[in-house]
């Protein structure tokens, strides 16, 4: 090749073939591939409504009652709830709620949880908590776990439905009706028509009543429990005949209490008992006096 040839003008490229090709068919460019899996994954077929309701409810549970829940979820969800609820973190949870929610019922039913907590211990105690009573209880955004007020509410419908009350020595069941009467008595309406002859209640105002100092007792069966198991203190604690009776009054948003104990029980109760009769001579007496001074009275007797 002479330098003369060496840079010579390339031949001519031959024309480009513009005449549409048949496709080959698409098996033939992907043999392998597999067909799409639209099976839902194991994560989209859990009832997630179900799974928090059995967590909460674990959450409140004994180590029997959670298996028993357990056992209830199909095989997918119990996997995922099991691992959940276990291990120290939880355990420590579990411990906090309980505790919190026998410091407000130790306060609101002083006695009735002493006696109730001190004769069924930790399984009562998950017995209520898995009660529809507390599951089901209203909501109160912002409050403090747990509200009081809708707490000792759910404790006292609980005990309310149970057999529990029943199976026990009156004086429980009379504990209970005055610590229930005291929170949640409502005022209830004098079906006499008034009278300034029948001097009665004010209007809105409600009883609680017992024989025996509830209040006083449950102070002493704590002061014995410092130093006893409190199923001893329930049978060492004695309580002592002491008629008692409180009268709540509303007084705008909040409720006044007037105490009242002993001779004085007996000396008013035919204000609020239609089945006392009014003594002779009752405008007279020292109690009625200090009755009407209290604001406790709708009428004045003539």
């Amino acid at each position: 090749m002479t330098r003369d040839t060496e840079f010579d003008t390339p031949p001519a490229r031959p024309p480009l073939d513009h005449t549409p090709q048949a496709r080959p068919p698409l098996d033939h460019i992907l043999p392998d591939c597999t067909p799409l899996d639209h099976t839902l994954p194991d994560y989209a077929r859990l009832d997630y409504a179900r799974l928090t309701d059995t967590t909460w409810r674990i959450l409140n549970a004994t180590p029997g009652r959670r298996a028993e829940l357990l056992a209830a979820l199909p095989p997918a969800e119990r996997t995922v709830v099991a691992k959940g609820t276990s291990g120290p973190g939880f355990d420590m949870e579990q411990a906090r709620r309980r505790k919190t929610v026998a410091d407000v019922l130790n306060v609101s039913f002083p006695v009735t949880f002493f006696a109730y907590y001190g004769r069924t211990g930790a399984e009562g105690l998950h017995a209520f908590l898995d009660s529809e009573f507390w599951q089901r209880r209203p909501a109160q955004p912002g409050s403090v776990f747990p509200p009081a007020a809708t707490a000792s509410a759910a404790f006292a419908g609980f005990l309310r439905a149970s057999d529990w009350l029943a199976r026990q020595e009156d004086w429980v069941g009379e504990a209970f009706a005055f610590e229930d009467a005291h929170l949640f008595g409502g005022a209830t309406a004098d079906p006499r028509p008034y009278s300034a002859r029948r001097p009665r209640l004010v209007a809105g105002a409600w009883i609680a009543e017992a024989t025996f100092d509830v209040p006083a007792y449950g102070g002493m069966l704590r002061e014995r429990a410092a130093v006893d198991p409190w199923t001893e203190a329930l049978l060492l604690v004695k309580r002592r005949p002491a008629p008692l009776a409180v009268i709540s009054v509303p007084a705008g948003e909040r409720v006044r209490r007037v105490r009242l104990t002993g001779a004085t029980v007996a000396a008013l109760r035919w204000l609020w008992d239609t089945g006392t009769p009014m003594p002779g001579g009752a405008a007279g007496t020292p109690a009625y006096a200090r009755a009407v001074g209290a604001g406790l009275v709708e009428g004045s007797a003539q």
